[in-house]
């Protein structure tokens, strides 16, 4: 029994010496902690333009003639359906870079640019399409 209670103490103190070590974290993690916050946060602001460019092209292409066969109902124009497919979609993405992100921090800068890309490409094409109108 006293073997186990000098054990149990030595241990324990172990414990506490390398606990008491630990108590000042170095700036270097800290540093980089922030870095990632930043980078979600600027990724969770790159969704907005994403969903708005793509509410803008529903806009623009509702009622026309869809040229993407995926898209495109059975008359062949862009209505309800094709926009809850595109929306869906968008959705989809969005969840699939959550997913991603949550386990692999560093992957929202690659996210973010891709939802900026997104975004400006398909602005191109709303204003493509208010165009020809």
């Amino acid at each position: 029994m006293r073997l186990i209670v000098i054990g149990l103490i030595l241990v324990s103190s172990t414990g506490a010496l390398h606990a008491a070590d630990n108590l000042l974290p170095s700036a270097e993690p800290v540093a980089q902690v922030a870095a990632r916050q930043k980078a979600i946060h600027r990724w969770e602001i790159s969704l907005a333009p994403l969903v708005a460019s793509q509410a803008l092209d529903t806009a623009s292409s509702w009622g026309m003639r869809e040229l993407n066969p995926v898209l495109a109902q059975s008359n062949g124009g862009f209505g309800a359906g094709s926009a809850a497919l595109k929306f869906g979609a968008t959705g989809a993405l969005i969840g699939i870079e959550y997913l991603v992100i949550r386990k692999s921090p560093r992957a929202a800068r690659m996210f973010e640019k891709v939802n900026w890309s997104g975004a400006v490409l398909t602005t191109g094409f709303a204003i493509h399409n208010y165009a020809i109108k």
